[in-house]
């Protein structure tokens, strides 16, 4: 046992004397005075405990500083991308009309029209519902279960030819069409153009490009009925035939959480004008490489949601929603997307959605004390800021409603994410330290290995053969 501790000791003698860390031999050498011993001893301990410090700081850095952004003005030569444009149908009391007709028969009690109208647009709700059909109704209606409502969607919402009637962009008219693709959203059937969240993935993208050449771009569009035009929609008004056309970005999604505040409502007779600005974001490739909890967003491709194809933050925020839903009613409603139909709510399930409305729809911080969901939603990468700058309305005289959004000027300036600490910048700021403080390099690690469990073996050999 002795002899063991005894051969310890050498072993770490043997190594401080004669380790490429600077210092430790000083201490180690039999031959220096006590002074100088304590001397080195202090002198060692100060470098090792300076480059500690500086190397937590520079991983913190690392780890949490790792991105700047910088503003640039080199405006000439970009191509400034148009938002992409969604337009939702949220009320169709013409189809509801036929189609309660339909199912229910002529005549019928009209209150179904309103329960059509609830489950065909749901917003959170379902008073009517709940009222004629749910578990707590005074007198159940003998027609409530004559179809069930998961399907009323399909038969009652319009399609593209029926709420379009003329697109234009930059005075070059396109069929409408070919180009607005559905969208599965948590408010319905949408019809995109411009956006990468669209069934269909390949589908073509019009070219709605603005640049020194092409000036800046305006999109017109003819709604038939009444419309509602805004950025991030939600809450609308309820008038008959109503549409709601949403700016968003490319990765977007229309959701019921939504401002207010920047809607143009439009209707028959109406030409509305809105007028923006886009401040774009640009990624410098290495971005890529930095992990998303250093850089605080996410790319579209790094994909953790299952409501949607691509990531976004709307697109979070719906996917947070649903499982909200599952875990409070075991359900969710049945228009959210890319869920299967055994977990769609029924009846039970809508009234238990109806009371945890405050906790579902309203969006708040990890701190607030309102009712509300908490979601951990990261921004996406590549969104842009827009702004409205202008909003104008004037009279008509065609039966439909028209919208025109138009880019008010080529921006002067766009954001862009640089790294300014990357992983060879924290190797190479560590390798620095450590040469400074303690003149070491990779190798005076690799010494540690060896001296202690490589070289005891080599020198056992060398016993056994003697």
């Amino acid at each position: 046992m002795r002899e063991d501790m005894d051969a310890k000791i050498s072993y770490l003698k043997y190594y401080f004397l004669n380790t490429s860390f600077h210092g430790f031999h000083f201490i180690f050498e039999s031959e220096r005075h006590w002074t100088e011993r304590i001397f080195w001893g202090f002198c060692c301990s100060l470098s090792w405990l300076a480059s500690i410090m500086l190397i937590q700081t520079a991983w913190n850095d690392f780890r949490n500083n790792a991105i700047s952004f910088v503003v640039e003005t080199s405006y000439l030569e970009w191509d400034t991308h148009f938002p992409s444009i969604a337009v939702c149908e949220t009320d169709n009391q013409g189809r509801i009309s036929e189609f309660t007709d339909e199912t229910y028969g002529n005549p019928h009690d009209f209150n179904f029209n309103e329960i059509v109208k609830e489950l065909v647009f749901f917003k959170g709700l379902s008073f009517y519902t709940l009222q004629m059909c749910g578990p707590n109704a005074t007198a159940k209606h003998k027609d409530c279960n004559k179809k069930n409502f998961v399907e009323f969607s399909a038969e009652v919402r319009s399609p593209c030819s029926k709420i379009f009637q003329k697109c234009v962009w930059n005075n070059d008219e396109f069929n409408c069409c070919d180009f607005f693709h559905m969208m599965d959203t948590e408010v319905g059937i949408c019809f995109g153009v411009n956006s990468i969240q669209t069934r269909n993935k390949k589908a073509p993208r019009y070219p709605m490009i603005s640049n020194k050449k092409t000036g800046s771009g305006t999109l017109r569009l003819e709604i038939r009925g009444i419309a509602f035009v805004g950025i991030y929609l939600c809450n609308a008004k309820k008038l008959p035939g109503i549409e709601q056309v949403y700016l968003l970005g490319e990765q977007e999604v229309p959701t019921l959480t939504t401002v207010a505040t920047d809607i143009i409502q439009i209707s028959p007779h109406i030409h509305s004008k809105r007028y923006i600005s886009i401040r774009e974001i640009e990624n410098q490739p290495e971005v890529k490489d930095v992990s998303i909890e250093q850089r605080k967003c996410r790319f579209t491709y790094e994909n953790n949601l299952d409501v949607h194809h691509h990531y976004s933050f709307s697109a979070c925020c719906v996917d947070c929603r649903k499982k909200a839903q599952l875990e409070m009613c075991g359900c969710a409603h049945h228009l959210m997307p890319q869920l299967t139909k055994n977990l769609f709510c029924d009846i039970n399930g809508l009234y238990c959605l109806n009371k945890h409305y405050n906790d579902l729809i309203v969006l708040k911080a990890h701190w607030s004390n309102r009712t509300g969901l908490v979601c951990d939603c990261l921004p996406s990468c590549t969104e842009f800021e827009m702004s409205v700058v202008k909003d104008v309305k004037f009279g008509i005289k065609e039966e439909f409603g028209v919208v025109e959004i138009s880019l008010l000027r080529l921006p002067s300036e766009r954001c862009k994410r640089n790294v300014v600490r990357g992983k060879l910048d924290f190797v190479v700021s560590t390798g620095g330290i450590t040469a400074l403080f303690l003149g070491a390099s990779i190798l005076s690690f690799v010494e540690i290995i060896y001296y202690f469990f490589v070289r005891p073996f080599g020198e056992k050999d060398i016993l056994r053969q003697d």
